[in-house]
């Protein structure tokens, strides 16, 4: 599946690059050529690129031309808005076209601006392909370590690889990236996941920064806990409900995957939305406890 899946990110760099969109190949054999040897390779599934944030409508259109179609059925509740999501039928390909790293706040920080001014190359099926530089490499292993989550084995083990493999100097070039993406808070917590990075993070000067967001990560919250701070910051019901509304009532398609009975007419659809708002019901009480405990933490008064 890895040559597939190379072949099929040197087939969508080479077309966006034909039609004048940028993009960096984020994880997957990135990852591999860091952290693991010969022999050993990390298990990857999709294909992640990084475009400017002002190409992605025509980097959308490069990839309808492929053959792919966007998916509407990520779960709202349990993703940042950081990227696009488009699937192949014909080979089962899919496509992560990304505006930021997962983790990195919205600030007035480009991503693409601060990612692409040093990348290497390397080869991946068959093309020679842009990815992160070594130290933008380290930093997105360690928020994606960060992540609610994503807590799981392959991040933390991606992380402790990074933690023996890097150098000093990789590591402190990975928190001046931090600095200028904002993303101090994201990159000491996912070093913080393992008492070794807990130590690098702390001799890198990473100093907890007591705000929510960092309350948030360290205690793995759910993403919901996300929404309910989202909610309490935005100004004015008009923000409020821009937030909101696609959290209760998703578009139609979306039901249809996530919820079975809504693939059986009006009728359906209805009785989905209805088991949706009681999801809602039963998870937002936790979601607005956890948002709460990281209120405490960072010192602020609910």
């Amino acid at each position: 599946m890895g040559l597939a899946i190379d072949r099929a990110s040197a087939e969508a760099v080479a077309a966006l690059g034909d039609a004048g969109v940028p993009s960096i190949l984020l994880k997957g054999p990135s990852f591999d050529a860091l952290l693991y040897d010969r022999g050993e390779p990390r298990a990857y599934g999709d294909i992640d690129l990084l475009v400017p944030a002002a190409e992605t409508e025509l980097a959308g259109g490069v990839l309808t031309g492929l053959g792919y179609r966007l998916r509407s059925e990520r779960e709202p509740e349990t993703v940042v808005e950081h990227a696009t999501v488009w699937v192949r039928a014909a080979d089962g390909m899919t496509v992560d076209l990304h505006r930021t790293l997962n983790g990195v706040p919205a600030t007035a920080a480009d991503p693409w601006e601060v990612l692409a001014a040093d990348t290497e190359r390397m080869q991946v099926g068959g093309s020679s392909i842009e990815v992160l530089s070594k130290p933008g490499r380290a930093l997105h292993v360690a928020i994606h370590a960060a992540l609610p989550g994503e807590t799981k084995r392959k991040p933390l083990i991606d992380l402790a690889r990074a933690l023996e493999r890097l150098p000093a100097e990789t590591w402190e070039a990975a928190a001046l990236l931090a600095d200028r993406l904002h993303a101090r808070e994201p990159f000491a917590t996912g070093l913080g996941r393992l008492p070794q990075g807990a130590q690098l993070a702390e001799r890198l000067g990473l100093a907890p920064e007591g705000s929510v967001n960092a309350a948030l990560l360290a205690d793995s919250a759910p993403y919901s806990a996300w929404t309910v701070d989202r909610l309490s910051n935005a100004r004015g019901i008009r923000a409020k409900l821009r937030i909101a509304l696609p959290r209760l009532f998703p578009k139609p398609e979306f039901m249809r995957v996530w919820y079975p009975v809504a693939r059986r007419g009006a009728g359906g659809l209805a009785v989905a939305y209805a088991q949706r708002l009681g999801w809602l019901v039963v998870t937002t009480p936790r979601a607005v406890r956890a948002w709460r405990r990281a209120r405490r933490r960072a010192g602020e008064t609910c």
